[in-house]
């Protein structure tokens, strides 16, 4: 999520929309529609939906990749976030979450959008284990006023913390508490189950997306506006935390990428977007000295934050997007599953 996108905005790619409308319609949207209509006898929808959306007839495995894209291919799961949208979460039950300015919203297995909560300036979000929403509330931009929101599983919104000038992302740490960036800071700081506000990282450029490895034993960061366009890549304590002193920067997307968001799959690789590139990029989040990328998926329109899907009903094996200046939802194909987020 890019605070200062309006700093930036003159420079997003003209074309990148155009390139992934190419992409998009290669029948996916239609074809899936298609097949939801003709399974809908009594004695054939449940078999056809299952067939066709998970794969899992014939393994019974709730977590199997859905067959029904190609590694690469993309679709449009929601539609109608005029302005942009921002963070995205998947709840522990498979309930997914994205903000726009001021809203949090509940989106549906089949694209329904609703108002869940709201929350002034809504941008990053993680779920918890038990079902509530961490929320980051930018506030003005520029201004010292930015706070830390908690929406309880009940859709109940209180203020869990203020003191950091602009929140950004949400990620959270083993013990349960929220870990938060502010992209024209250079800190990551800690907020307590109680609000106390505490830094974990002093020095790291514009940070912005944050991810743990699978196996909790390294911490990522997505650095925004700087001219390597970095992730760094951390060795965590025995508290959970990242141990500043072992950062190294792991891959360089370029100036003017602007990575924001960040998720891990199973096999801890990690994936940020690259959202004024229109990219989604991945390297390997095991090196320990800078490496080489993979683009994984260009001429998007500017991805923001992602997410592995999550439930039986989200692919598990798809990375799911934001668009910080589009208008819809969008689901990647990537052939992985994500690394594991709840106890």
């Amino acid at each position: 999520m890019t605070g200062c996108a309006a700093l930036v905005l003159s420079a997003c790619p003209g074309t990148s929309e155009e390139g992934e409308d190419e992409v998009g319609s290669t029948g996916e949207t239609d074809t899936t529609e298609t097949e939801a209509d003709t399974g809908e006898t009594d004695t054939t929808d449940t078999e056809t939906d299952t067939e066709t959306d998970t794969g899992e007839t014939e393994t019974g495995d709730p977590n199997a990749c859905w067959e029904d894209l190609a590694v690469g291919e993309l679709e449009v799961l929601a539609e109608g976030f005029d302005g942009g949208s921002e963070g995205i979460t998947f709840g522990p039950n498979g309930e997914l979450y994205v903000t726009t300015d001021g809203t949090v919203w509940s989106v549906s297995p089949d694209g329904e959008v609703a108002e869940y909560a709201t929350v002034p300036d809504a941008l990053g979000l993680a779920a918890r284990a038990d079902g509530s929403l961490v929320v980051a509330s930018l506030g003005v931009f520029g201004e010292p006023d930015g706070a830390v929101y908690v929406v309880s599983p009940d859709a109940a919104v209180s203020e869990l913390a203020a003191g950091i000038d602009s929140p950004n992302f949400v990620a959270i740490a083993p013990d349960g508490s929220a870990l938060i960036t502010d992209d024209v800071d250079t800190r990551v700081f800690r907020v307590s189950d109680e609000g106390e506000v505490s830094v974990i990282i002093e020095d790291v450029p514009s940070p912005n997306g944050m991810a743990y490895s699978p196996d909790g034993q390294r911490f990522y960061v997505a650095s925004t506006f700087t001219p390597e366009g970095q992730l760094t890549a951390y060795t965590v304590d025995g508290e959970g935390f990242p141990d500043e002193s072992t950062g190294v920067e792991i891959l360089h997307i370029g100036q003017g990428s602007t990575p924001d968001g960040i998720a891990v799959d199973e096999n801890d690789r990690v994936y940020v977007a690259a959202n004024l590139f229109g990219e989604i990029w991945a390297v390997d989040g095991g090196l320990t000295e800078l490496g080489e990328g993979e683009l994984v998926a260009g001429e998007l329109e500017s991805p923001a934050s992602l997410a592995f899907g999550r439930g039986p009903d989200f692919d598990p094996c798809s990375i799911y997007y934001t668009e910080l200046f589009g208008t819809r939802v969008m689901r990647l194909a990537v052939g992985v599953r994500g690394a594991p987020l709840f106890d």
